[in-house]
């Protein structure tokens, strides 16, 4: 049964969140006000708590965390944050990043990575590609490189690990995906049908955000919907999704195309939890993070 902590948030979701995501136009004033006032810059609570790294890599700012501990770190995490592609870094997505830090005992490297609609999707796709290669390039057997995002960031993950093996390079050797948004051409039925109960997304902000990512692209290419590319040979992933994300039946049928081609899927289904649940202050959002640390954990022997 879903907490109380996660009723009220979905409560606050609906009046904050749904309105946004109801009408393009509202979507875009937000876009126009996270401009303005988003700082995607870590917290600085976050500096005493862990090592934190900045640098400029292919024309964007790139932050490395790691535990404060002389000894190594087990793995490597490039995560790729969401907001559909067009929303920077939230303290909430710093709050999870910082929690798998040290959960894993990882090196998370977080690229704030250009946006849309001033940038567009393949644009985005080449700033951060050289980053994940660099990191999949550097990867050992004892310390292997995982790749993972939520949202739109769980998209890219995918189409970033397709483009490698393609290339024949090396790949992350795990995938998280967390509510990943996997098909924006708005086909499913049960996507609409979901979208009733969803505290927070709207299909008419799921529309607009294919619209201003990628305007030249036909909705189903799998550069933008990676449900609808060639899914043999990805690495292992874990796949989180919430009973009421209007995502979610989409990402239900991705997992089960992904099984078919004879990838390794872990499907982590919570009943009620809304989009990215596991960057809220809530108590699901603990267990998800403790279901990642387990997964990714127990399989780096196998990577």
């Amino acid at each position: 049964m879903p907490s109380v902590q996660s009723h009220l948030m979905s409560w606050v979701l609906w009046f904050t969140g749904k309105r946004i995501c109801s009408s393009a136009e509202n979507l875009r004033k937000a876009v126009d006000n996270d401009r303005r006032t988003r700082d995607p810059a870590p917290p600085k609570k976050l500096q005493s708590k862990l090592n934190i790294d900045e640098k400029q890599q292919s024309g964007q700012t790139v932050y490395t965390l790691a535990p404060k501990s002389d000894s190594p770190t087990k793995a490597t995490l490039l995560y790729l944050h969401g907001g559909g592609f067009i929303f920077d870094m939230t303290p909430e997505h710093w709050g999870l990043v910082a929690a798998l830090t040290e959960s894993l005992n990882a090196t998370v490297v977080v690229p704030i990575y250009p946006l849309a609609p001033e940038t567009k999707l393949l644009a985005i796709y080449e700033a951060v590609g050289p980053i994940y290669n660099e990191l999949a390039a550097a990867a050992t057997p004892t310390k292997p490189f995982w790749c993972g995002g939520d949202s739109a960031g769980g998209s890219m993950t995918v189409v970033l690990t397709r483009q490698e093996l393609d290339a024949d390079q090396p790949t992350a050797s795990k995938l998280l995906l967390i509510s990943p948004a996997l098909d924006y051409s708005l086909a499913n039925p049960d996507l609409h049908a979901a979208a009733k109960s969803d505290p927070w997304l709207d299909v008419p902000a799921v529309k607009e955000m294919a619209n201003l990512v990628c305007p030249d692209l036909a909705t189903n290419d799998p550069r933008l919907s990676p449900i609808y590319g060639e899914l043999g040979g990805l690495p292992p992933m874990l796949i989180l999704a919430g009973g009421a994300d209007l995502l979610t039946p989409d990402t239900r049928i991705f997992a089960e195309k992904a099984r078919e081609k004879g990838v390794d899927v872990e499907f982590f289904f919570a009943k009620g939890m809304m989009h990215i649940w596991p960057v809220m202050p809530i108590p699901e959002a603990k267990v998800a993070i403790a279901k990642m640390t387990e997964w990714l954990l127990q399989s780096s022997d196998k990577s």
